[in-house]
């Protein structure tokens, strides 16, 4: 078993007082530069270059990045604030931050065990790569590049960020701080949305379920269910909801004990949501159970007649484009008179098929049933069944609403991480 290394210069007596002649001296370089930067009025600037140091010494620790991490995915606020085609939330930052931070450790190191813990995964996550990368090839533009980017930024560094805090133990840590985060996303919410959308909302709360089911070593936050559960339905989210049952479904197949987590998890949960239900006002369970456009005389009825044409418009862009697609972020259809243009058909699957051809969508599909069956034969890996149940249970609501935004599907393809990265320091505890 590879070693994990905790520092960039080792352990030793010279090492140590190596670093802290380093981190002593750029103390020092950057409080001169940062006086200069307050003396020439650039306040901002020397604020930033005063953080330096703690930027440095944080990015050998990561500890605070990780559970900041989790506290942030629930906070989807976009920090771009319109000025780019990006979307970017804390929790962007975050990921990038500490992939650096780990790819920086790689090179003094000379090995990357976050990387290594992967291969499980590698297969259906490099194909998936490979035609993002050929997409680039036929749809060259700076826009598409960005957008790229920021497609993988969500799934491959959550991956190596989820394997990595695995790694070092503290991925319980990263997932209780969700958990409680989003514990408190579902009491503020039905009081004041933040600006933050229904279906997201609800698709977080959603994953704070079935993590705190499916992963035992919560089992302290279940009390936490107490806000989650009426705070799902509050938000209105039949995607959410749905979602939220495949991924019960998924917890039972996967986990080792499945009667006791029935018995003891699985039916509480519904008896309490059935509960919830019959109490929730008479407009969220009209919308909860409106499955149709009907006479289009309800909001509910009038949102699923607008996804339906959503799909109509996405099947014609396919139509025209079968084999090359139209390039990742390229997406836009409908009429804005007619309230139907979109950026995103709220079906992911389609999303792909226009964006990059038959081809891009079956390697999307690809994507995700080899990882659910790797995660199938890694079920022994205390985290595994939360994994399936998250992963799945997102793309479910992608079906139905939009999958590749911030902070939606990075808690799934970090519990993946988490899954290889457990497995890896531990393979006898993994299904073969």
């Amino acid at each position: 078993m590879t070693t994990l290394v905790t520092s960039f210069h080792g352990r030793g007596a010279g090492s140590l007082l190596f670093r802290r002649l380093e981190v002593g001296l750029l103390v020092v370089v950057t409080a001169v530069v940062a006086a200069y930067a307050l003396t020439a009025g650039h306040a901002p600037l020397a604020f930033g270059i005063a953080l330096l140091p703690l930027v440095v010494w944080e990015s050998t620790r990561l500890t605070a990045a990780l559970v900041a991490l989790g506290a942030s995915l629930p906070a989807v606020w976009n920090l771009a604030g319109g000025t780019t085609s990006a979307n970017v939330a804390l929790s962007d930052l975050l990921l990038v931050f500490i992939g650096g931070s780990i790819l920086l450790r790689a090179v003094a190191a000379g090995t990357a065990p976050a990387l290594e813990a992967l291969r499980p995964v590698a297969l259906p996550v490099i194909q998936y790569g490979v035609f993002m990368l050929l997409l680039l090839l036929v749809h060259p533009d700076g826009r598409e590049l960005l957008q790229t980017g920021q497609r993988a930024e969500l799934f491959v560094l959550p991956l190596i960020v989820g394997a990595f805090a695995a790694l070092t133990n503290r991925y319980v840590q990263v997932l209780k701080v969700y958990v409680l985060a989003t514990t408190v996303l579902a009491a503020v919410w039905p009081v004041d949305h933040l600006s933050f959308q229904k279906n997201p909302v609800g698709q977080f709360i959603a994953n704070a379920i079935l993590v705190l089911i499916a992963f035992p070593r919560l089992r302290g936050l279940f009390p936490c269910l107490v806000v989650l559960v009426p705070g799902l339905f509050l938000t209105a989210s039949r995607g959410a909801v749905a979602a939220t049952m495949i991924g019960l479904v998924v917890v039972v197949l996967l986990h080792e004990s499945r009667g006791r987590v029935v018995v003891t998890r699985v039916i509480p949960v519904l008896v309490a949501a059935g509960a919830v239900f019959v109490l929730v006002p008479a407009a969220v369970s009209q919308r909860l159970t409106t499955t149709s456009a009907g006479t289009l005389q309800t909001t509910a009825q009038y949102s699923i007649h607008i996804h339906d044409q959503f799909l109509h418009d996405a099947s014609a862009i396919i139509a025209a484009h079968r084999w090359s697609g139209i390039g990742v972020g390229n997406y836009l259809a409908g009429d804005p008179y007619l309230g139907t243009q979109t950026s995103d058909p709220h079906e992911v699957v389609l999303l792909q098929a226009a964006e990059g051809g038959y081809g891009f969508a079956a390697s999307f599909v690809l994507l995700f049933v080899a990882t659910s069956f790797i995660l199938y034969r890694m079920r022994r890996v205390d985290v595994a069944p939360a994994a399936a149940a998250v992963l799945l249970a997102t793309v479910a609501h992608g079906l139905v609403d939009v999958y590749w935004v911030r902070g939606t599907p990075v808690l799934g393809w970090l519990l993946v991480g988490m899954v290889c990265g457990v497995a890896w320091r531990n393979p006898r505890g993994v299904e073969s």
